[in-house]
């Protein structure tokens, strides 16, 4: 089947077919991850996004809901993807930084000698999304597969940040002593 432009995907996706799936895929692939790059600055957390909005839109069936440009509604929706992402990880970057602060406090108050280095100032430099995985798992307990799902990613992709955050956060430790 020979797909030619867009309202014939868009019409042959809505009767569900594989093909017009298949070439939207082809199509804008490589477009969406450098939208989603520009806007999150990690290929990899762009790439987890991109391929997470089109198991939805197939799965979720929500090609049913473009009525105009496919273009405009795929960049979109990965824009709007992209900046949730950004918020959630803002949020747990200011949550952090809130209990950094806490921490301060109560060690302030029981007037015990302050090291050098604490944890929170090497997990401050890590990237958003390795310190929410990080966060995930280890501060929240959550299991990988809860944790990926929270985070829109797949769980080998949770792996690989935790992978490179526990690395980071020894390098860091090391350093410091």
């Amino acid at each position: 089947m020979e797909i030619l432009n867009d309202a014939h995907i868009i019409e042959q996706l809505k009767l569900g077919n594989k093909e017009a799936f298949e070439a939207v895929f082809k199509k804008y692939y490589k477009l969406l991850n450098v939208s989603a790059f520009y806007i999150l600055r990690d290929e990899m957390e762009a790439e987890d996004t991109v391929q997470g909005f089109f198991v939805d839109l197939w799965e979720r069936q929500l090609y049913t809901n473009i009525n105009s440009s496919l273009k405009a509604y795929l960049t979109t929706a990965i824009r709007n993807r992209c900046l949730k992402k950004v918020e959630s990880e803002t949020r747990t970057q200011k949550k952090l930084v809130d209990y950094k602060y806490t921490l301060t406090e109560i060690e302030e108050e029981e007037e015990i000698p302050v090291p050098e280095i604490y944890p929170e100032k090497v997990l401050a430099d890590l990237s958003i999304q390795r310190m929410q995985a990080f966060t995930l798992v280890h501060y929240e307990h959550k299991k990988y597969k809860d944790a990926a799902l929270e985070m829109g990613i797949s769980i080998n992709s949770l792996k690989t940040h935790l992978k490179l955050a526990i690395k980071t956060l020894k390098e860091g430790l090391k350093s410091a002593k």
